[in-house]
């Protein structure tokens, strides 16, 4: 399973593999070997790399958690990586007023569904990329014009790659 986690203005990359006696979790590029065990209600046992830690989690709200962990306490929110896409990952735009919106994984542009200079609502789609043999319309975050159109369809996309950016009205 591949998760992104906000935590403030940081964004952290996550995948979890079950494997025999616990899981293997990677963050940011770093394994850890895992073993959980529930202790009650929202009170878990984890043991990381042999390191014992006390958590409790509590959902603030749909994918917003408050996790208290050996004393300290941290708001994360956790999309999946689609769901991060969809709401304009990426860096924003060089442009003053821009957001642009980057593929999160390798893939291919099925089609465009807007030209450049066309006007988008919230939730429109804009590009539909197939990836991991699953076609996933990204859309516009926000309400604005298409500024840029980084592809075309049959076009192949690495992680990172720039898709579109979206202006102000």
């Amino acid at each position: 399973m591949d998760l992104v986690i906000l935590d403030g203005d940081r964004e952290r990359r996550v995948a979890i593999e079950r494997v025999a006696g616990g899981f293997v979790v990677e963050v940011d590029g770093e394994r850890y070997a895992v073993d959980h065990a529930g202790a009650g209600g929202q009170l878990s046992s984890l043991l990381i790399d042999g390191r014992q830690w006390e958590v409790s989690t509590h959902r603030e709200s749909v994918g917003r958690y408050r996790i208290a962990a050996n004393g300290a306490e941290q708001e994360v929110e956790v999309r999946d990586p689609l769901t991060h896409l969809a709401r304009g990952s990426g860096a924003a735009a060089h442009d003053a007023g821009r957001r642009a919106v980057s593929a999160y994984m390798p893939g291919r542009v099925v089609a465009v569904l807007v030209e450049e200079g066309a006007r988008v609502a919230a939730g429109e789609g804009v590009v539909v990329l197939e990836a991991m043999k699953m076609e996933n319309e990204i859309r516009s975050e926000v309400a604005g014009v298409v500024a840029k159109l980084h592809v075309r369809p049959g076009q192949s996309v690495e992680g990172g790659d720039p898709l579109f950016e979206i202006g102000d009205e």
